[in-house]
């Protein structure tokens, strides 16, 4: 790919493919498991961890789906 020059483009075509996954698998895991946005308000540490959490498990499955095929 480095020697043909198709190394860029590859890099590019799969970085809009993982925010797209990311965006589809966000919502999919927030409407599976909603979090209350009052607890923005109330506790938003426990928010922001579950938030995190979240994100990582849908950075591992891009990883595993798009990166380590």
């Amino acid at each position: 790919m480095f020697m043909d020059g198709t190394l860029r483009k590859h890099i590019i075509d799969t970085d809009k493919q993982a925010k797209a996954r990311y965006d589809i698998l966000m919502k999919q895991m927030l409407e599976k498991n909603p979090i209350d946005e009052n607890l923005k308000d109330t506790d938003p540490l426990k928010w922001i961890g579950l938030m995190n959490n979240y994100k990582h498990c849908v950075e591992e499955i891009i990883y595993s789906e798009l990166i380590n095929c």
